[in-house]
């Protein structure tokens, strides 16, 4: 060690919600530990733009790890000897540890996110030049066609032109059979979608219903109506960063090439809201158990009796439609549920049973582990840092 504290420079971009979230982690892990020293650039308007000036400032202040863009160069800091880890763009990058995403997982769940509303016809925006982005496509596009279901996709422009991809995307939306499901690679190209909709006057989201990939609130909410989005955890990830830090630096651990996010969940908002089924009386099944299933668990008569037709008859629209019972469909709203908030509160999960109306800490315990393979305590440690 060449300090006391470790001294950890961070030439990531605070602008972007994915890395605010990986310092926030990081420095929670520094708090809960010991205190680390950071290097963040100043911003713009305080210093004078002089590259050369600003690598040699990082390199006299002899950090003991770096983490950055791959807009800055690895070469840069060749000699100084320590671990480097980098949150590719593009392309992931050798001689790093890459801080990455399981891409495949993501595009997994965005399929399998619209399937749960009953879609038939898919699509996937994104680029093919950029890693994470082709990832996701991919899986997102095998586990549609696994499914027998239609795929469509479209690429974006990453040149100069970036700024026309909306524009580009209006005859292709306007041919798109309706309605359709579409998965951007991220929020940015997800907002793109928003734009071209609006502008060729196709509706959002019975017409077209559009999710994106990192949760960015700013982002998500830029053209007034609200993208849905797969929030991946970026604070947790942060925190894992930190913790393989520590081992390379005090436990002498051999240097990995990636550090891979795996927490996803889906954060609904406006622009997913629905659910693509033609049929009538089965749209109101499912609006109805979705808004009342937040505090007791309801009974397939009740679903039965919100329609006019008979048990038997809604049974097979539901299997037909869905590949799910109407039970099976109240276990899933209801675990969704669970699931948002013991991720995005903190209440204690003994008052998280008895809102949803468990009668017992015990039989919440049991229902949620039959459902999810593990017991309400560990997935809440799989999704929110720990605090010891």
């Amino acid at each position: 060690m060449k300090s006391e504290k470790i001294r950890i420079v961070l030439l990531i971009d605070k602008s972007e919600s994915y890395d605010r979230g990986l310092i926030q982690g990081i420095i929670k892990y520094s708090n809960l530990s010991e205190p680390w020293d950071f290097f963040l650039a100043g911003p713009d308007y305080t210093v004078v733009a002089n590259k050369k000036k600003f690598i040699k400032k990082i390199i006299d202040w002899n950090p003991d790890c770096i983490i950055l863009n791959d807009r800055f160069l690895l070469s840069d800091f060749n000699n100084l000897d320590v671990p480097i880890l980098v949150i590719p763009s593009r392309h992931k990058l050798q001689g790093a540890i890459n801080i990455i995403a399981d891409d495949h997982k993501i595009g997994e769940l965005g399929a399998n996110y619209f399937i749960d509303k009953g879609f038939r016809n898919f699509a996937f925006y994104g680029s093919d030049q950029i890693f994470w982005s082709f990832e996701r496509k991919i899986s997102f596009k095998k586990t549609v066609l696994s499914s027998g279901l239609v795929f469509f996709e479209a690429e974006s422009l990453l040149n100069d032109e970036w700024q026309k991809n909306p524009q580009q995307l209006i005859p292709w939306l306007q041919v798109l059979p309706k309605p359709i499901a579409i998965m951007a690679c991220s929020d940015e190209f997800g907002v793109h979608l928003i734009k071209a909709s609006q502008m060729a006057q196709q509706k959002v989201p019975e017409e077209i219903s559009i999710l994106g990939v990192d949760n960015d609130e700013f982002v998500c909410n830029l053209y007034g109506l609200p993208m849905s989005s797969i929030d991946q955890d970026s604070e947790a990830v942060g925190f894992t960063v930190a913790q393989c830090i520590r081992a390379i630096l005090v436990g002498g651990k051999k240097q990995q090439s990636e550090i891979v996010g795996s927490n996803f969940r889906v954060v609904t908002r406006l622009s997913t809201d629905i659910f693509a089924i033609e049929d009538h009386q089965l749209q109101i099944a499912l609006a109805f158990i979705q808004h009342n299933s937040v505090n007791r668990m309801l009974t397939v008569d009740e679903i039965v009796n919100e329609t006019f037709l008979s048990r038997r008859l809604l049974e097979i629209r539901f299997r037909k439609m869905l590949d799910r019972s109407i039970l099976q469909e109240i276990k899933r709203v209801r675990i969704n549920i669970i699931c948002q908030n013991m991720v995005q509160t903190d209440n204690p999960i003994n008052k998280i049973a008895y809102d949803m109306g468990f009668n017992s800490i015990a039989s919440f315990s049991s229902s949620f582990k039959k459902e999810m393979n593990v017991s309400p305590t560990e997935y809440r440690k799989q999704f929110k840092i720990q605090n010891s």
